[in-house]
């Protein structure tokens, strides 16, 4: 089985110098930066080490994982940002267990002995009531329905009929992934202090796309 490493990227030059290092580079056979039209060096940071990078065409986080997904032909796609929030080390244990027959695998943020140290109390709220939400309406048991590191199959990814292109896309990837009643495993993980740049995440705007995309899945089950 082959693996994809997508490396997603919007001006983060300090994680690009910390982190990226971090990932080996016989982790998998494609390593690819997806970037979102970063200006403070990051595009050519990625290419001083080396690492093959496209420029995204439509602006946002899921459409970063698509365009990714489909510049890549490896079996599995590991999602990963380098903005210190992630452990590169969570890499290599992804890629190990998917190899168990699992459609998705996930790192939790917010698991039984988790270590947070970049939520604040609303986001520490907010993730962890959009997980009941999700776990209410679809089925789950999950702790953790939004965060981007995880593993899949190539195809379990065209099941989900992907087209989530902004900050909701990895709770659409759960919630389908539940409908579509794939394997999926959850592992406990961390989640570290960002480095350096500014969070992407609108709260109030991000939550009304949750909510409303919970709702749509649900009412459009097929």
């Amino acid at each position: 089985m082959t693996t994809a490493i997508l490396i997603l990227t919007l001006n983060e030059i300090d994680g690009m110098k910390k982190i990226v290092p971090k990932i080996n580079k016989n982790w998998a056979e494609e390593i690819l930066l997806v970037d979102g039209g970063s200006t403070d060096g990051t595009i050519e940071e990625a290419e001083r080490q080396g690492l093959k990078v496209l420029r995204q065409k439509i602006k946002g986080h899921g459409a970063a994982i698509l365009e990714g997904v489909e510049a890549t032909t490896s079996d599995n796609i590991v999602i990963f940002g380098p903005d210190g929030n992630h452990e590169p080390d969570e890499i290599p244990i992804l890629i190990e267990k998917i190899k168990e027959g699992y459609d998705q695998v996930l790192i939790s943020r917010f698991g039984k002995g988790s270590v947070n140290l970049d939520a604040d109390i609303v986001e520490r709220f907010g993730n962890k009531m959009f997980a009941f939400l999700v776990n209410v309406f679809f089925g789950g048991q999950w702790t953790d329905t939004l965060n981007e590191s995880r593993i899949i199959t190539r195809k379990a990814f065209y099941e989900l009929n992907f087209d989530a292109f902004q900050m909701a896309s990895t709770q659409q990837m759960s919630i389908r992934g539940l409908k579509k009643r794939q394997k999926i495993l959850e592992l406990v993980g961390n989640e570290g202090e960002r480095i350096g740049g500014k969070k992407k995440m609108r709260p109030l705007h991000v939550g009304y796309d949750l909510s409303r995309q919970i709702l749509r899945e649900f009412a459009f089950w097929h």
